[in-house]
């Protein structure tokens, strides 16, 4: 069942009435209810649940292009700040800052036609939706990590990222 709009409102005092009645507040999760399910860590709408040999076969074309957004992210906020500042840079100008653009674009396209759930671009944050052990969990990973080694529920989110058991079918000793 889905969370109403007033289930996940924090609650109320006369001054954040007034402001929602002139539009000026947004309904925010409670701070208690911030893992709730059905409000963040839910499985996304891709179609593939993968097992976890799987996701570790994906991992050396996940690194390669994870690799490339890392490097096209930093020289994109590096141009982006020259074009900012009127400076020149030794990366180009508009033209480049495009063509990066581009490249990042169809970069992180590459995640979700593979089946990923990208969380987040800096860092780079991904899922895969997964079953461990006959439990529905995103196995995660995170920029920098170099294997797939973690997971959570998906009503836990990465705060609840765990190790995955030793135990788990298609682990690698």
């Amino acid at each position: 069942m889905a969370a109403s709009h007033t289930d996940f409102m924090a609650p109320t005092t006369p001054a954040t009435q007034r402001r929602r009645r002139r539009g000026a507040a947004r309904p925010v999760p409670a701070v208690a209810d911030w893992t709730r399910a059905g409000l963040f860590g839910r499985l996304s709408g891709v179609d593939r649940i993968f097992t976890l040999e799987q996701a570790r076969l994906l991992m050396p074309d996940l690194l390669a292009r994870a690799d490339d957004i890392v490097a096209a992210r930093a020289d994109l906020v590096e141009l982006q700040t020259a074009l900012n500042q009127g400076t020149a840079s030794p990366l180009g100008g508009l033209p480049e800052v495009k063509a990066l653009e581009a490249r990042l674009s169809e970069s992180l396209g590459w995640f979700s036609a593979e089946g990923l759930d990208l969380k987040g671009i800096a860092p780079l944050l991904l899922d895969f939706p997964a079953q461990l052990n006959g439990d529905d969990v995103l196995l995660c990973w995170l920029e920098g990590e170099r294997e797939l080694r973690w997971y959570h529920k998906p009503e836990h989110g990465f705060a609840g990222r765990r190790p995955i058991p030793s135990t788990a079918p298609g682990t690698q000793a």
